[in-house]
């Protein structure tokens, strides 16, 4: 995946599912969906038609404590 932010090189056959999930994680976009649907909201995204989803806890807000059940 190439690195500049246009819609045009970003998005592209090439891309793999995965390097897409990566793109959305890194800006804050919804990771759920097909490739097709992943590579639509990003476009959107860069094209300035969708915001970040706000709802997304950042990486450092998912741990968990787990309790031990006695």
């Amino acid at each position: 995946m190439k690195k500049t932010l246009s819609p045009n090189t970003i998005i592209h056959q090439d891309s793999l599912k995965f390097e897409l999930i990566e793109f959305c994680k890194k800006n804050q976009l919804l990771t759920y969906g097909s490739k097709i649907e992943l590579e639509k909201r990003i476009t959107a995204f860069l094209n300035g038609q969708i915001e970040k989803d706000k709802s997304i806890p950042s990486l450092k807000c998912k741990r968990r404590i787990i309790k031990k059940v006695i």
